[in-house]
C-alpha cells in the first residue's frame, strides 16, 4: 500500500480521501498511544484496554494523518460501513503507518506477489 486512501460516505456521496506521505514520526506516535492505553493491575499484569477504547484511538489516530481537514474523527466514524471500519482502519494503521507487509496465499496473490 503506497498511500493511505479512505473512502468515505458524506452527505450520501461518496468521497475518496488519499494521503501519500505519512512521516516515520506518526509511526512512533502510534505505537506510543496505543502502549499507553494499556495498564498494570497490583500485581504488575498487563491490563489490555477496553475494546472501544483501542478503536477510538484507532479512528482518531486515522483522521490524524490526512491533511484534508475534511477527514475527521466523526466524518470516519459516520462515513465507513460498520462492516468493513475495522479492517479498513487496521489496514491502514499495519501496512501504510508501521510498514507491515501483506501476506498472500496463493490463489489470492495478486499475479506480480506469487511463488513462480
Amino acid at each position: 500500500m503506497s498511500e493511505a486512501r479512505l473512502d468515505l460516505m458524506i452527505k450520501g456521496k461518496k468521497k475518496t480521501f488519499v494521503q501519500d506521505h505519512i512521516p516515520y514520526r506518526k509511526a512512533l506516535d502510534y505505537t506510543k498511544g496505543e502502549s499507553e492505553l494499556w495498564g498494570k493491575d497490583k500485581f504488575g499484569t498487563e491490563i489490555q484496554p477496553k475494546q472501544f477504547e483501542l478503536d477510538e484511538y484507532r479512528v482518531r489516530f486515522v483522521a490524524s494523518i490526512f491533511d484534508d481537514e475534511d477527514v475527521t474523527v466523526d466524518a470516519i466514524l459516520d462515513g465507513l460501513d460498520a462492516s468493513e471500519a475495522p479492517k479498513k482502519i487496521s489496514d491502514i494503521i499495519m501496512y501504510r503507518v508501521l510498514g507491515y507487509k501483506e501476506k498472500f496465499d496463493d490463489d489470492s496473490a495478486p499475479n506480480e506477489t506469487k511463488k513462480q
